[in-house]
């Protein structure tokens, strides 16, 4: 067993500097392991994963399995989260794999599926069962536009 004086500790000011040292390359490293196009895809997939509570909270409210209020306020909470992933999507730097026309394509429909969203949410609250259909079925063709522009991403990739 080793005694306590035994153990030396570093001086403070090279502690310091070996503390920096890692903080800087810990950083460095975070940065420099994505790209664009993985940050891109990031946010899609968070996306697709919102569109589709939004869709089975709907379908589920439709049904009668699931309360006004439940439907109602994650309706409000994915399309807050949508707006989120568009801000965050609008601060993606662009590259050579992800364009500016790629970028506003994708902004124009993370809006179009927040809408669709929030329009669900306020139809719910109206207890307006047709509606809240109909936006699902609007719902389900901005997520097909989704995963055109997914796969579109995905070849600039390769």
């Amino acid at each position: 067993m080793l005694a306590m004086e035994s153990v030396k500790m570093p001086e403070p000011s090279k502690l310091g500097s070996i503390i920096n040292c890692l903080l800087i390359l810990t950083l460095l490293a975070s940065c420099s392991g994505k790209n664009s196009a993985e940050d891109m895809d990031k946010e899609i997939q968070s996306i697709s994963s919102w569109v589709a509570t939004a869709n089975m909270v709907g379908d589920a409210w439709i049904r009668g399995t699931v309360p006004n209020k439940y439907a109602e306020k994650t309706l409000e909470r994915a399309t807050e989260e949508l707006q989120k992933e568009k801000s965050k999507i609008d601060k993606i730097k662009l590259s050579k794999d992800v364009s500016e026309h790629d970028r506003s394509l994708l902004l124009a429909e993370v809006l179009q599926l927040a809408n669709k969203t929030e329009e669900m949410s306020r139809a719910v609250a109206k207890k307006n069962h047709s509606e809240v259909q109909q936006k699902l079925g609007e719902l389900a063709v901005e997520k097909h536009s989704l995963n055109k522009l997914r796969k579109v991403a995905g070849q600039t990739n390769e």
